[in-house]
């Protein structure tokens, strides 16, 4: 029995110490994680970090093209992201396009745009940096971060480098008195009721791309949620101790 409990207990322990982790350089032939869409790894231009960057020439003739990392590895904290860019013209060339920073949580049907960049003149190396605030990447979710450029006019290489993701641990309750809360049904199609909602402050209510629908602030047992569509969405619950859970629901 013993055998048992020190097995699970360090299950538990190892699934949740997860969470997404990146230190990508492009120095190595493979990259794990990494998709490329028309970007390439080379060290003909020199890169911002190391000897290799991946890279696109952006024209008329190539007009698009992006990385993206995926993860299931999310433990639901806030995720911090950064990457090193630069443009580069040959002689005769000119910069003039943009370059989108984004996300999804829901294998890339639907994403949630960061930042998008101008891009219209030589740069040397910049960083971008961004975080992702805890709880819109929940617990496992399918996540990507795609970074993309967009062509415009000009011919120019845009080079992308040492990118670096790492997310915050987030610290399991150890309050044993809390009553979990329970929804029900699950899937449901009008209505779902909550066993404990004497306890809960206020409900969110956000679509997989982290998009907010509606915040319930008064709570009670039964909540309507009639005018949402068909589909996945996540309750983001505040505790009165100031405590916070998340769970994942079905609208039929």
């Amino acid at each position: 029995m013993k055998k048992k409990l020190l097995f699970a207990s360090l299950f538990a322990s190892i699934f949740s110490s997860a969470q997404i982790s990146v230190n990508e350089g492009f120095e190595n032939t493979s990259y794990p994680g990494f998709t490329n869409v028309s970007f390439f790894r080379s060290s003909v231009i020199s890169a911002c970090v190391g000897s290799y960057t991946i890279n696109r020439e952006f024209w008329s003739g190539g007009a698009s093209g992006s990385t993206t990392y995926s993860s299931t590895a999310s433990n639901g904290g806030k995720l911090n992201v950064s990457f090193q860019y630069k443009t580069h013209i040959y002689s005769g060339g000119s910069v003039n396009g943009t370059l989108k920073v984004e996300y999804s949580v829901d294998g890339g049907q639907n994403y949630q745009i960061l930042e998008t960049i101008s891009l219209n003149s030589v740069l040397s190396c910049k960083i971008w940096s961004g975080s992702i605030p805890q709880g819109n990447i929940p617990t496992n979710a399918d996540f990507k971060l795609r970074v993309s450029g967009q062509w415009i006019s000009g011919d120019y290489w845009l080079l992308l480098d040492d990118f670096k993701m790492s997310q915050d641990v987030v610290l399991a309750t150890t309050d044993s008195n809390k009553k979990e809360s329970k929804i029900y049904p699950n899937p449901f199609k009008d209505v779902i009721h909550i066993n404990n909602s004497e306890a809960i402050k206020s409900i969110t209510v956000s679509d997989f791309s982290g998009r907010q629908l509606k915040m319930i602030n008064e709570v009670s047992k039964e909540i309507k949620l009639s005018e949402l569509k068909k589909g996945n969405y996540i309750l983001t619950i505040e505790y009165k101790d100031g405590s916070k859970n998340q769970i994942k629901v079905i609208k039929q």
